[in-house]
């Protein structure tokens, strides 16, 4: 069996190109030299504004979320606070509080004998993410 390898979408485009512009290689290439310029700048832009609007806001945030945070003070009361500054939350929906309570969970997953307590604190997480949402959004219900 004889294996043939798919054309990538370049070369794919080349030919195409080539039919068009009756077998016009060079005119063929320079297109295509713009068109993966074109697509380089653009991707560059859309990570760049990803970054300024997503991943910074972020650090922004978990560096100056100090008495800004919402926590558990039992098992059955908890202190809610919405995020002090809306711009990550308004762009993802998610408030930053829920990632810092993942990132809780995962540096304890990392821990070797920390099991039962990752089980105990997720889903104290999970309730209490729950409530961050809901107070997020202005809703009454609670769990």
């Amino acid at each position: 069996m004889i294996y043939i390898r798919n054309l990538s979408s370049n070369n794919e485009i080349l030919l195409l190109l080539k039919e068009l512009l009756n077998h016009n290689i060079d005119l063929c290439k320079k297109i295509l030299k713009y068109k993966n310029e074109y697509e380089i700048s653009e991707n560059r832009i859309y990570y760049l504004d990803r970054y300024e609007k997503i991943a910074k806001e972020h650090y922004y945030l978990h560096k100056n979320h100090e008495n800004k945070f919402s926590f558990i003070h039992d098992t059955k009361h908890y202190v809610l606070k919405k995020d002090f500054k809306l711009d990550f939350y308004n762009y993802t929906g998610i408030s930053y509080q829920t990632i810092e309570l993942i990132h809780e969970l995962i540096k304890l997953k990392n821990k070797k004998d920390c099991i039962e307590q990752l089980n105990y604190e997720d889903k104290l997480y999970s309730l209490l993410s729950i409530k961050i949402a809901n107070e997020m959004n202005n809703r009454k219900e609670f769990i």
